[in-house]
């Protein structure tokens, strides 16, 4: 009774863990930035390049949920939003990017034949003409998060998020991209509160 629950509480915490995190964060930050002590910075609009970028309201949705993300994220870690770059200590932005294709379903049919049966010479059925090969509809996206010092344009810090997504749904793959963009800024450091003399 007892090995039943550790197991069912070790597989509930493993399915949270795994469930909390899905994208790996490919993460820099320039040694010499110490981005934990800056105080202010800005933001400035991302950009969205291939299928997103067609389609306006698209587009418009996605720069206005990451840039929510990216802000409030900022914003909870310490840090303050200005509104020009006079008084910006980091400059921040994003870069969305992605490409549709086409791979092979590894789905097999109910009922299909077992390889063994099929796999002998002289009996392998022959796919009929009008039967299209099995497709699987599969997006590459990228998002970059970056932050830049405003007086020598040099990146601090930068986040990135590589990932293969399978819908086939603008609108999942602008909720997924916000996913990646607050998993991304989760690896922001939070702001240091300077020591006060």
């Amino acid at each position: 009774m007892m090995h039943r629950r550790t197991f069912a509480l070790a597989a509930l915490v493993l399915l949270a863990a795994c469930a909390g995190n899905p994208w790996t964060v490919d993460r820099f930050e320039a040694p010499e930035a110490d981005v934990a002590s800056k105080k202010t910075f800005l933001y400035t609009p991302g950009e969205v390049a291939a299928q997103l970028a067609r389609q306006p309201e698209i587009a418009t949705r996605t720069e206005a949920q990451v840039r929510a993300v990216i802000v409030g994220e900022l914003q909870r870690k310490g840090y303050v939003e200005v509104s020009g770059a006079a008084g910006a200590d980091m400059v921040v932005t994003y870069q969305a990017s992605g490409m549709r294709r086409f791979v092979e379903s590894d789905q097999r049919r109910i009922g299909a034949p077992s390889p063994n049966q099929v796999l002998t010479p002289g009996s392998m059925p022959r796919r009929p003409a009008s039967e299209l090969p099995p497709e699987l509809s599969v997006r590459e996206v990228s998002l970059v998060v970056f932050v830049e010092d405003p007086a020598t344009s040099k990146l601090v810090w930068r986040g990135l998020v590589n990932a293969e997504l399978r819908t086939d749904s603008l609108e999942g793959v602008v909720r997924q991209v916000t996913d990646m963009a607050r998993d991304i800024m989760k690896q922001f450091p939070a702001r240091r509160a300077r020591d006060k003399k």
